[in-house]
């Protein structure tokens, strides 16, 4: 009897164990752009996920830069807009892109998990 209740016991416990979720875990898909706006002042290659009421600004990891460039092609403008379909993954980490006048802006960092131009 004692062997049930230590089974059943283990049983509740397992079933009860909150998983927490890893910030990696989770796979986000959206339409974004990969935009480089330095020419005007703007920020260079990033994303934009724009909402409807907001926009979210992401960064590649640096891991992810070739797959983007295998998909896209090696783009060399200072001002140029490609609209891509992307499904990603947060690192979790923050990363920095030069803007214009010498500043610079902190961005999420992302995998880059697919990305297909539009």
């Amino acid at each position: 009897m004692k062997v049930l209740i230590v089974l059943f016991g283990l049983l509740a416990w397992v079933s009860c164990h909150d998983e927490s979720n890893d910030i990696n875990e989770q796979v986000y898909e959206a339409d974004a752009t990969w935009t480089n706006m330095l020419a005007t002042d703007g920020c260079s290659w990033h994303f934009a996920v724009t909402g409807k009421d907001s926009s979210l600004f992401l960064l590649p990891s640096k891991a992810s830069v070739s797959k983007i460039e295998n998909e896209l092609g090696k783009i060399e403008e200072y001002y140029s807009f490609t609209p891509v379909h992307l499904k990603y993954s947060l690192t979790g980490a923050k990363s920095t892109v030069q803007c214009g006048w010498g500043r610079t802006a902190t961005y999420d960092e992302i995998k880059v998990i697919e990305i297909h131009k539009k």
